[in-house]
């Protein structure tokens, strides 16, 4: 029997429910030779490039603002240096330090927000584009084993696009060690310690004291924007997938 109703119309494939797999794809694809129309491939492949484009300016952003940060202090760790050459380190000069170092400061906690957005957002992309490589296999199920990417947009189908076909797991404590966000993490956590220590100093408490609250400030600020930043893998566990990985498949 051929794929057209008595009236003649091409059959349309049935919206997928969360458990199709390559199996439903074939089907299709043997159903007509254009599942989506026509025009359904031009579709579809415009909208990969649209969201190749907007991870590509978010990425940008992520490393522009990056560098504006660092920038800011550098600047700022630069004139310090000249003011205590300057004048010498005394009160005044630690006032201007805590300052300047609670401005740059709140720069880094913005700027670490915004990162922590980023990668949501990438996630999300990234989401959107393996439904995209879903519809492609649809129509072209045999070019599956040379997607190195994944098209399921479960937590599994993320993983292996990022890890590029390498794996179907992503390590997180190592991949979160290593991330941008937590090398922002790490430089607001030093300037929170260094203006611990200034404060410290400038109400002559013992050094015991002073080292002691700055270790206790640098873990807690390293900590707590760390366990910010993992909170992004809840966007990978909440979202319902249209087209989960089949419990199957390796």
């Amino acid at each position: 029997m051929d794929a057209t109703h008595n009236t003649g119309k091409a059959k349309t494939p049935k919206q997928a429910t969360g458990t199709n797999d390559d199996t439903e794809m074939a089907a299709f694809s043997a159903a007509t030779n254009r599942p989506f129309g026509p025009d359904g491939a031009t579709i579809l492949a415009t909208e990969h490039w649209s969201l190749l484009g907007t991870r590509s300016l978010i990425w940008n952003e992520a490393m522009s603002r990056t560098a504006v940060f660092l920038t800011v202090l550098s600047a700022s760790i630069v004139a310090l240096a000249l003011l205590t050459d300057a004048t010498g380190f005394g009160r005044r000069t630690t006032a201007v330090a805590l300052v300047l170092l609670s401005v740059v400061f709140l720069l880094g906690l913005a700027t670490y927000g915004r990162l922590v957005q980023i990668n949501s957002e990438d996630v999300a992309i990234t989401r959107a584009m393996n439904r995209l490589r879903y519809a492609y296999l649809v129509m072209a199920p045999d070019l599956r084993p040379y997607f190195s990417t994944g098209h399921h947009d479960d937590e599994r189908g993320i993983a292996t696009t990022h890890l590029l076909g390498m794996g179907s797991h992503l390590q997180t404590w190592p991949h979160f060690l290593v991330t941008t966000p937590t090398i922002v993490a790490t430089v607001d956590a030093a300037v929170a310690t260094a203006m611990v220590v200034l404060a410290g100093l400038t109400v002559e408490a013992p050094t015991g004291a002073v080292v002691a609250a700055g270790v206790v400030a640098f873990l807690v600020i390293w900590g707590g924007l760390f366990l910010l930043q993992r909170l992004n893998l809840g966007v990978l566990r909440d979202a319902n997938a249209r087209f989960p990985t089949p419990p199957d498949e390796p």
